[in-house]
């Protein structure tokens, strides 16, 4: 045999296998079409998921922010308030000193001296006759009448004889 036959033998089994190699990729093309889309279907279902976890976890960090912004203002209304207590407390506590001081000064006046003694009971009496008349119109309901601390003086009738 000739070697050109040869040659065209082997040109014929070379064009045959390239044959055979096409029709086995056209063949794996087809069938991993199918697949492939099935893939694809599943990575837009997955980004779809995707895009609503971040739509939701945006929407958390907004929540969030906004509870520690009210938190925030309350933790300052609440240190306000705090701190008026503190003050609220500390005047109680000096206003308490200085009723002390006044009233042991005003003791102190009223052992040293008579004249001041009949004037402290005039103003306990006044005192407390202003408490029992607030008792009576509070328990009348007559706000509006007024009060005399001093009761009406006795009219004297002088004695012509």
């Amino acid at each position: 045999m000739d070697p050109i036959i040869w040659l065209y033998i082997a040109i014929g089994i070379v064009v045959l296998g390239l044959i055979v190699a096409i029709a086995g990729v056209v063949m794996l093309l087809s069938g991993i079409k199918e697949p492939m889309k099935e893939m694809k279907g599943s990575a837009d279902n997955l980004k779809g998921r995707m895009d609503k976890l971040m739509l939701e976890t945006t929407h958390l960090q907004h929540t969030t922010t906004e509870l520690q912004e009210d938190i925030q203002q309350k933790t300052e209304k609440i240190a306000v308030l705090v701190d008026g207590a503190k003050g609220t407390i500390n005047s109680i506590i000096d206003m308490n000193s200085v009723v002390r001081s006044i009233t042991s000064g005003i003791s102190k006046k009223v052992e040293n001296d008579p004249a001041h003694r009949a004037q402290v009971s005039q103003y306990s009496n006044n005192a407390a006759g202003l408490m029992k008349y607030l008792d009576s119109q509070k328990d009348q309901g007559q706000p509006n009448a007024t009060y005399n601390p001093e009761p009406d003086a006795p009219k004297q009738v002088s004695k012509n004889y």
